[in-house]
């Protein structure tokens, strides 16, 4: 297997399981029927109906199904004949229905705790809920046979999978139906989810994930430097980067983790278009004169100070807090590139503080892009129904401004659900990233790539060969010299394991 990616470590932590019966089809069916008897009685009867209202909400706050921010949507006053009855139980398409909802979870998965699963509910106190935990040493498609969930929660890889074997129910005709405005969703997003589906649309998104450069702008100003913009290229963001020489700041710091030349090497490379070999492993490319012109840019700037380096890294606590180490937080770098979570970082260290904006990262950035939460609806579901009401829910504008409100972990697929909260220059660059799938996607979903299949050792094993050149006991072409006879070895053992494993 490659080597994995230090920024592909981040996991969400689970939740707390919620009790399935916390509020139970019996109290659903006893609001639902006042609401009917609601609509069907005058104004004389308005206390009464108000009553019935408030007990329902008084059951659910005992039963901690709802937060104090939504008690007040809840008891906004409705159109005549509906007075008293909370909006979250008004308009239920599923009023009539007792059903209950399998739904497929991960390992580190947060949809049972509050944040997912109790919003939903309180929209439809008649569905309930029971998850069932997909392992991920299992096979989806072995594990959906058996499990038969209604609701599943899909990588992009698993959604691939499951399209193609049929295994589920496509949307496009329902999208149409409910007048589910995809064309507010972002782009490359939606043709990515179509083109893994064959042509057809069989899951939404309410999240996605990429990178962006963070810029203190602060830093621009007092230093009397041009901000960068969209549309620059790597060289001339690096170059905007080295006018910060001298300062006593430095103009970039390869990641919100830490000053790792590796990693800055990898983004750069993979956004150009850079490879580390052809031909399925047979060809290393890696010392060529474009790597070389790389690695001689990143080396220089660590060495001239333009690129972070901490040098007080190894008497630092192992325990010490993202943010209280973060360069691009303390001010000791003016841009960072990093992906959307760092939005809530800023946030909590900087609260409303305005000095900070973001744009595109240049060149293809495919290599950032991260697609974990796809919802989809079984193709053998008999609640198809109560299913894509919980899709069309988790991937709507109601949802995702809860989740803004709590902390954005990933990036909201409509931007105009972020600008509810932060500014345009602030999120904007997330909706202007390039995503170009490669032309090989469909033997890399497969597992059989034809190209850049080294990718990881290369990342692996040019740490300790660049630090080597920042050093200066290494020159750049000696380094890639090491480095393609190491990759040629990897590619050879790998080749032989492969053939033995088909013996």
């Amino acid at each position: 297997m490659s080597a994995q990616y230090p920024e592909q470590w981040e996991k969400q932590l689970a939740g707390q399981p919620m009790r399935n019966d916390g509020f139970t089809s019996d109290i659903g069916r006893k609001v639902r029927e006042r609401i009917r008897m609601g609509e069907q009685r005058n104004k004389s009867r308005g206390r009464l109906r108000t009553a019935a209202a408030l007990t329902a909400i008084a059951v659910m706050l005992a039963g901690g199904w709802l937060f104090r921010e939504n008690i007040g949507s809840m008891l906004n006053q409705k159109p005549e004949g509906m007075e008293g009855v909370p909006a979250a139980l008004q308009n239920d398409v599923l009023a009539d229905q007792d059903t209950t909802l399998r739904v497929m979870v991960g390992e580190y998965d947060n949809f049972v705790n509050s944040q997912y699963a109790r919003p939903f509910l309180l929209h439809h106190p008649t569905v309930s809920i029971e998850t069932s935990l997909m392992p991920q040493e299992k096979d989806v498609l072995e594990w959906v046979d058996k499990e038969n969930p209604d609701v599943l929660r899909l990588s992009l890889q698993q959604y691939y999978e499951l399209a193609k074997a049929g295994k589920l129910k496509p949307l496009d005709t329902l999208i149409k139906n409910d007048d589910v405005d995809v064309d507010a969703m972002y782009e490359p997003v939606i043709d990515i989810l179509r083109e893994y589906g064959g042509g057809q649309m069989y899951g939404l998104s309410p999240v996605f994930q990429t990178d962006a450069v963070f810029v203190n702008k602060e830093l621009f100003e007092k230093n009397g430097i041009p901000l960068p913009h969209a549309g620059m290229t790597w060289d001339e963001l690096l170059d905007t980067a080295a006018r910060f020489q001298g300062t006593g700041t430095a103009g970039l710091v390869s990641s919100s983790f830490g000053d790792n030349p590796s990693s800055l090497v990898n983004k750069i490379a993979q956004a150009t278009g850079l490879q580390t070999d052809t031909q399925d492993g047979k060809q290393v490319t890696i010392d060529s004169q474009a790597w070389a012109d790389l690695w001689t840019k990143i080396t220089h700037g660590y060495k001239d100070g333009w690129i972070y380096r901490d040098k007080e890294a190894d008497k630092k606590s192992k325990v010490e807090s993202f943010t209280a180490s973060d360069p691009f937080l303390k001010g000791n770098a003016a841009m960072v590139v990093t992906s959307g979570y760092y939005v809530s970082q800023i946030q909590s260290a900087w609260g409303d503080d305005q000095k900070w904006i973001t744009i595109p990262v240049p060149g293809n950035q495919m290599s950032s892009f991260y697609l974990q939460e796809i919802y989809a609806v079984s193709s053998t579901t008999s609640n198809d129904k109560a299913a894509w009401e919980m899709v069309k829910f988790m991937t709507g504008s109601e949802f995702a401004k809860r989740l803004i409100g709590t902390g954005m972990s990933q990036t909201p697929i409509r931007q105009s659900d972020a600008q509810q909260k932060y500014s345009e220059e602030q999120v904007a660059a997330f909706y202007q990233s390039k995503l170009e799938l490669p032309q090989d996607w469909q033997n890399a979903a497969e597992g059989s790539p034809i190209s850049n299949t080294l990718v990881g050792y290369a990342y692996q094993y040019s740490e300790p060969l660049l630090e080597e050149v920042i050093a200066g006991t290494l020159t750049v072409d000696q380094a890639l010299a090491q480095l393609k006879e190491q990759l040629e070895q990897r590619a050879q053992q790998d080749a032989l394991a492969a053939k033995k494993e088909k013996s």
